[in-house]
């Protein structure tokens, strides 16, 4: 009898502590708070970074004005002339920029770049009177820009467009020819030989727009390729000469207005400082 009591007993307690311990347990799991799966993680592009860049670029220009040929004791020639040419050549520099990246895939940034360059090209152009004719070689020496960047980044791959000012320096050479023109040019073809020749370019101030893609390799480096087209309008240029034909000395005084556009592509390095 004193068994069947303590068995009795014995299932009761469990069928007591079964649903006791059931509820302890669901409490349990309540009270743990709910932990979301991690974010994905993205490459950081903000910061400043500093870098270096090399490429090539071909340049057009089209050129129109007028000119003066005077020789003393003979007259004064007035003429107007026009031309185009092309010029190609390598480049290459430096630039400095800073990002923001303002949620997980847009980027805004300003950078500034200066390049030196080996563009030059060869123009010829003839007057419309028949004076003369001026082969002038143009070079572009450096040219730099300061623009604003909007990108889209895919973790490590960053695609951006790209806008802002632009200037550039350039020399020039020029050799004259002279076409026959009544006694002033005996023959067809003759060179003018002795005086001297200057150049005055106004500043040289335009606008630069491209696109290109950075991909960041490692924390700090990234590589980039470009594309950037810079244009220039309404160059103003004066040139001078003197010098003598043929025993007879003359002086020519020339004003022209161009328009420059310049097509490059460029590959170059940043560090990124995060």
């Amino acid at each position: 009898m004193k068994r069947r009591v303590v068995g009795f007993v014995s299932v009761l307690a469990l069928a007591i502590a079964a649903p006791i311990g059931a509820a302890t347990a669901a409490d349990l799991a309540a009270k743990v708070p709910y932990s979301p799966p991690p974010a994905p993680s993205y490459y950081n592009w903000t910061g400043f970074y500093v870098g270096a860049n090399f490429g090539g670029g071909y340049a057009t220009a089209t050129v129109s004005g007028s000119s003066v040929f005077n020789v003393p004791g003979v007259g004064a020639f007035p003429s107007t002339f026009a031309g185009s040419y092309g010029a190609s050549g390598y480049l290459g520099g430096g630039q400095i920029g800073a990002n923001y990246q303002f949620t997980p895939h847009w980027v805004i940034g300003v950078e500034a770049d200066i390049d030196g360059s080996n563009i030059n090209g060869l123009s010829t152009v003839c007057s419309t009177n028949a004076v003369g004719c001026s082969g002038v070689t143009t070079k572009l020496n450096d040219f730099g820009t300061v623009r604003g960047r909007l990108g889209y980044a895919g973790d490590n791959l960053l695609l951006y467009a790209t806008a802002g000012w632009a200037w550039a320096q350039s020399s020039n050479s020029s050799g004259l020819s002279c076409v026959s023109v009544a006694a002033l040019c005996p023959g067809t073809s003759d060179t003018f030989t002795g005086g001297s020749a200057s150049f005055s370019t106004t500043a040289t101030n335009g606008w630069a727009a491209g696109a290109g893609l950075e991909y960041a390799f490692a924390r700090n480096w990234a590589i980039r390729a470009e594309y950037l087209h810079i244009q220039f309008n309404g160059v103003g240029q004066t040139f001078a000469s003197t010098g003598t034909d043929t025993g007879l000395p003359f002086a020519l005084a020339t004003s022209s207005s161009a328009t420059l556009n310049i097509d490059m592509a460029r590959f170059g390095l940043n560090f990124l400082f995060h």
